[in-house]
């Protein structure tokens, strides 16, 4: 019996170190394929990555549902013709270096306003949060009310989303108690390559922006990212609840109009009924954030509205920066 455990940790270091350098070669690989977009700006013991084009105020920051902020790039060219446009990489995704635990709203908004201190793009700003980002832009308001010249927010989260939405809407999140132990066994898996050999291969040339964030996506640092966020929607839901102080800032409420697609006809039915709740009940209780709030429902889009209908989002982007230059 002692031999053979002697024969199963060697195997086990062996596999371990194996596994180590598969993960070093494969991040050498991710530098080749994926040149970094932006500059890197150290927050303190790490760096975020963000890319700015066009010039003037306010700024406008692109906050993404999930994944790099290359994401916007196809909207980001319409705003710089406006005023300075950015979008950045949250901790752990795109050319940004991973933070620490938890990835919460809190958190991420914390991580914007000192990249953008550190990045000496002064304020007020634009906020334009697609989804989950939604959540970060209402806690970064909430925590920096004097940085917020106006805000987009484009078919939002929102904290009632879990006990109102169809079941099967809802991703199963852990228990509180879990989600540290699962974040290090995340972070495990990731340092010794066993979420690269088990994640689809990304794709060997990136010629579109499509393909771009998908490969950025695949990136192991990202997908334990992605789903350490996951483990904290709960947290995030409550934290945007908590911050969401009254203002009196512009704001645009993109929502979509239309259901997301399912195949199977009762839930599309559940879905349908639901995306009329979404759009009269639990959107406009976003537009009561701001005395100065405003809701535009997206009638040709789902979910996916940076999408399928960019200039709705170029378009309310466009109207918060007139009104704010006409204030000022």
């Amino acid at each position: 019996m002692k031999k053979s455990a002697l024969v199963l940790a060697v195997i086990a270091i062996v596999a371990l170190a194996a596994g180590r350098i598969y993960e070093v070669r494969g991040e050498k690989r991710d530098r080749e394929l994926l040149p970094q977009i932006g500059r890197s700006i150290d927050i303190g013991g790490r760096s975020l990555n963000i890319f700015c084009a066009g010039e003037g105020v306010p700024p406008l920051i692109f906050e993404s549902a999930g994944g790099p902020g290359y994401f916007w790039t196809h909207i980001q060219p319409e705003i710089a013709k406006l005023t300075t446009a950015c979008w950045y990489d949250r901790a752990g995704e795109g050319w940004s270096d991973p933070g620490p635990y938890p990835r919460t709203s809190v958190a991420i908004a914390t991580d914007l306003h000192t990249l953008l201190q550190r990045a000496q793009i002064p304020g007020p700003y634009v906020l334009v949060g697609w989804s989950f980002g939604g959540l970060n832009v209402r806690a970064y308001n909430g925590l920096y009310p004097q940085d917020v010249a106006g805000m987009v927010l484009v078919d939002s989260a929102h904290e009632d989303e879990p006990v109102r939405a169809p079941k099967f809407f809802l991703a199963r999140t852990a228990p509180r108690y879990l989600r540290y132990p699962a974040y290090l066994l995340l972070k495990f898996f990731e340092w010794f390559g066993i979420v690269r050999i088990a994640q689809p291969r990304p794709p060997q040339r990136v010629s579109s922006r499509q393909q771009m964030v998908r490969a950025l996506r695949l990136q192991p640092k990202s997908i334990v990212n992605d789903i350490s966020t996951g483990l904290q929607v709960p947290e995030s839901y409550r934290q945007a609840h908590e911050l969401g102080r009254k203002t009196n800032v512009p704001l645009i409420v993109l929502t979509a109009g239309k259901p997301q697609p399912w195949g199977d006809p009762q839930m599309a039915r559940q879905a349908a009924a639901y995306q009329q709740v979404w759009v009269h009940e639990i959107q406009p209780q976003l537009v009561q954030l701001s005395s100065r709030g405003q809701q535009i429902i997206v009638e040709n889009s789902d979910h996916g509205i940076p999408d399928n209908a960019p200039d709705v989002v170029i378009s309310a982007v466009q109207e918060i920066v007139r009104i704010i230059k006409a204030t000022r």
